[in-house]
């Protein structure tokens, strides 16, 4: 085993009545990491957090505890190694919120002996850590739910353990309160504490955690690194959820865009794209969402509808330079523009450097140019470009639209065609 693994989980099963609910998973945790164990509801995920804290009956496989079975150790020996914060707590009415938070301080004490004042500093830290530090004096009773959660956690903290299962503890909590408790969680694995949490908000689990975990159908559909888990394919297939997964040019991060599953499909018809100079992100965003075939081109590298392009998996004809593009990537290019169902030209500027764009959208068999803006105030090249486009738009299978009529006009030719 190695030296920095504290969780080491061997084909558990777990029955419950004649339902199977987890399927022989296999789990190692190492010491510092950050764990968000993701899913859709009824996946298992908190069936899998009692099997690993040795809760559930009829569990088949292997559970250990540094090195060691977790069969093998006392409730308080557990307790001592693993703080778990479930997801529904019955609290005695009468207790104050202090006491609660320093129930967790229980596994260090005798049976005969009362809470000392380091226990009362512990539990008093962690109260004012999960802002409810005002509240100790107010019985549990008298709480908020966001407020019971709070004293909650703060009890799991003060319970100082080296691993930490939390059960959605960012339930019932505002965005504030819920992303501080993530960077917590991230200090805590800094400092060698090793955490698992069961999160709903995949871009908080996406953002935070170092390692994600995916459960669907009490199976382990995937586990690794953020960027590796959480893809438009495993989206679909656990949570049956429409997206595109991309990095977020502002944050730098994991980023997540969601969407209804269109009605009325239209097999397969194919969009190529003209544009640039982030002109066609919302055009990309659209057609993406109605799932038709789309590429782009021809693009500098560096151009934001490329990034965008990849964001939502489009397929992009890209260049270093305009300057010295090759005639590969022009063939390329005019071969999707031949062969597209329909041709957007988007309400770009043209150079001397991109006005070939503009030439190659004449060889579309259907053209729908989007007009936000008139020619002339995008015209660069001594109007020569305003001259091509005009002659552009009277061309039979040519319309001119707005950006925001484009998918009607598309889904109308597509119906009529």
């Amino acid at each position: 085993m190695d030296k920095h693994s504290v969780l080491v989980a061997e084909n558990v099963s777990v029955t419950i009545g004649k339902r199977k609910i987890l399927h022989e998973l296999n789990l190692k945790a190492q010491k510092g990491e950050f764990i968000g164990i993701i899913g859709p509801n009824g996946a298992g995920k908190s069936t899998l957090l009692k099997a690993l804290r040795g809760l559930t009956k009829n569990t088949i496989g292997s559970v250990k505890l540094f090195g060691q079975e977790i069969a093998q150790f006392s409730d308080k020996e557990i307790a001592c190694r693993i703080a778990y914060m479930q997801q529904e707590v019955n609290l005695g009415f009468g207790f104050s919120t202090l006491e609660v938070v320093l129930a967790g301080r229980y596994p260090y004490l005798s049976w005969w002996q009362n809470e000392c004042k380091a226990d009362y500093e512990i539990a008093r830290k962690y109260m004012n850590f999960a802002g409810v530090g005002h509240l100790e004096e107010k019985k549990v009773s008298q709480l908020s739910g966001g407020e019971r959660q709070r004293v909650l956690l703060a009890k799991v903290l003060a319970q100082e353990t080296p691993l930490l299962y939390l059960d959605e503890p960012t339930a019932s909590l505002d965005l504030a309160y819920q992303e501080e408790i993530f960077r917590y969680c991230q200090r805590l694995c800094h400092e060698g504490k090793t955490v698992l949490i069961i999160v709903h908000d995949i871009r908080l689990a996406a953002k935070f955690c170092s390692r994600l975990v995916l459960l669907a159908n009490g199976t382990i559909v995937d586990d690794g690194k953020p960027e590796k888990v959480i893809t438009t394919d495993n989206l679909k297939n656990a949570f049956g959820l429409h997206a595109a997964v991309y990095t977020n040019q502002v944050t730098g991060g994991l980023d997540i865009h969601t969407f209804s599953k269109p009605k009325g499909l239209l097999q397969n018809k194919k969009v190529h794209i003209i544009g640039g100079n982030g002109t066609s992100g919302a055009i990309i965003r659209r057609l993406y969402e109605q799932e038709y075939q789309i590429s782009i081109g021809i693009l500098e590298q560096g151009d934001i509808d490329t990034a965008i392009a990849k964001a939502f998996q489009v397929e992009s004809i890209t260049t270093q330079n305009f300057n010295q593009m090759s005639e590969t990537i022009k063939l390329k290019n005019k071969q999707k523009i031949e062969t597209a169902d329909f041709v957007v030209l988007t309400n770009c500027n043209y150079t001397e450097q991109n006005y070939f764009n503009l030439e190659m959208a004449a060889l579309a068999k259907r053209l729908i140019i989007i007009e936000d803006t008139p020619i002339e105030e995008r015209d660069f090249t001594n109007e020569k470009a305003t001259l091509f486009y005009k002659n552009l738009v009277q061309q039979n299978n040519v319309t001119v639209h707005k950006n925001n009529t484009l998918l009607a006009k598309i889904k109308l030719e597509c119906t009529v065609n």
